[in-house]
């Protein structure tokens, strides 16, 4: 690869770029707002004040998607489903940087912890 390019990825991914338009196009497709440019504008304005942090959820949506994943109805899901539910709510594939902040087993009230403090939401 030729060095300017070399540098242009570098710049691009240190900079995050990809993964701010991706949850971009995200938002627009979940929200659909009338005045794009206007939602557009208030998305950056919560990104540069909460980072990438700032998810599509609202609080109580994490329950509903822990009893998604609590199918057996038994009040906690494995870690690998926890994950699986976390990765649903992240609107970027980078949101989950560390795996082991689930124990084995995850409570309702520790899924909602968790994801809350992650992905900001609360």
């Amino acid at each position: 690869m030729n060095y300017r390019i070399e540098k242009a990825d570098l710049y691009i991914r240190q900079h995050r770029i990809i993964e701010l338009f991706e949850d971009l196009t995200t938002a627009i497709s979940y929200e659909q707002p009338t005045d794009i440019k206007k939602f557009l504008i208030e998305q950056l304005q919560l990104k540069q004040k909460f980072g990438f942090k700032t998810g599509l959820f609202k609080p109580e949506e994490i329950d509903n998607i822990f009893t998604l994943f609590d199918l057996k109805q038994d009040g906690w899901i494995s870690k690998k489903q926890a994950i699986d539910a976390f990765k649903v709510m992240a609107a970027s594939q980078y949101q989950l940087k560390d795996e082991s902040i689930f124990p084995e087993k995850v409570t309702k009230k520790q899924f909602a912890d968790i994801v809350g403090e992650h992905l900001g939401i609360k």
